[in-house]
């Protein structure tokens, strides 16, 4: 009996170590979409298509802004002591990090699949993560929009128009202020542009689209949620989206042809993981990096 106490503190022992060491993980995570070129699978098809936008998206472009210059600081204030001034905000250990690079193992796999017959690679994505609750899902896709949805696309076109009204009108303030209006007009091109009226952005479903969640329990586990989309149009036809003046645009697709990834296992570090489907494929390698523990021979 008194074995058996003894063998169940240690176990509980050698599982709160672990948990604690755990907690001093990070991951780099590294996925690449591939497909079968070779293939005689008959896609699903669909009118619907699940909306992935919740996910934190990484691969689409930033919109292009101006540089906000950095504001001017006083060089005569002084911090009210030294440890404020040597105070430093801690680096949160959960922190989601997008990496550009690729590793040396992806490289060469990148570089295998261009060449190979049966296989192209499609899209790749890496970040580095925390081991700790909430595991964050990671949005990959190419830019290859196969459809957009706008509900409100007449508010946002009211909310525009009104503000280039108003824009207009205190331009044409400015300058008839001025005697001459010579000033207002050499100036006018550096006049701000008005901003976008704060509606919801438009939700766009792209042609290679889906999650990627890496998360920790006892193991490792990645889960993959992925669509291949081709549209179905009808004979062409013109839709009116707007009467003044009149604009007309091709209509969208009726339906999409679809094929899909859905997987979910455990995955260990150092090594090439592969999810297989008939179309659509994924390779995926994770690194443990182990935080760095400070130096303490100086």
């Amino acid at each position: 009996m008194h074995y058996r106490v003894l063998l169940i503190l240690f176990m509980i022992f050698v599982f709160m170590t672990g948990t604690l060491c755990a907690q001093d993980t990070r991951y780099r995570v590294e996925v690449l979409v591939l497909t079968h070129l070779k293939h005689s699978e008959e896609a699903l098809e669909t009118q619907d298509l699940p909306d992935y936008s919740f996910a934190t998206d990484f691969l689409t472009p930033p919109e292009e802004t101006a540089e906000e210059e950095a504001p001017a600081t006083d060089a005569g204030i002084l911090p009210e002591n030294e440890a404020e001034a040597e105070a430093e905000p801690e680096p949160d250990p959960n922190a989601l990090v997008h990496l550009e690079e690729m590793s040396d193992v992806m490289r060469e796999a990148w570089r295998r699949l261009r060449l190979s017959a049966p296989f192209r690679p499609q899209q790749y994505l890496s970040w580095e993560q925390g081991d700790q609750e909430p595991f964050p899902a990671l949005r990959i896709h190419d830019l290859e929009i196969v459809m957009s949805k706008d509900p409100h696309a007449r508010e946002r076109l009211e909310l525009i128009r009104a503000d280039l009204l108003e824009s207009e009108s205190e331009r044409q303030a400015r300058v008839f202020a001025d005697a001459a209006g010579m000033s207002q007009l050499q100036n006018s091109e550096l006049a701000p542009e008005p901003e976008e009226p704060a509606v919801p952005a438009v939700t766009l479903y792209y042609r290679l689209d889906g999650t990627v969640v890496l998360r920790r329990s006892r193991f490792l586990h990645l889960d993959l949620d992925m669509q291949m989309r081709e549209g179905i149009w009808e004979p062409e036809t013109l839709v009116l989206v707007s009467q003044d003046p009149p604009i007309y645009e091709r209509a969208g697709p009726t339906a999409f042809k679809v094929h899909e990834l859905r997987q979910s296992r455990q995955v260990k570090t150092e090594r090439m993981e592969y999810f297989d489907g008939p179309v659509l494929s994924a390779l995926a390698y994770i690194t443990a990096i182990k935080a760095a523990s400070e130096d303490t021979s100086q």
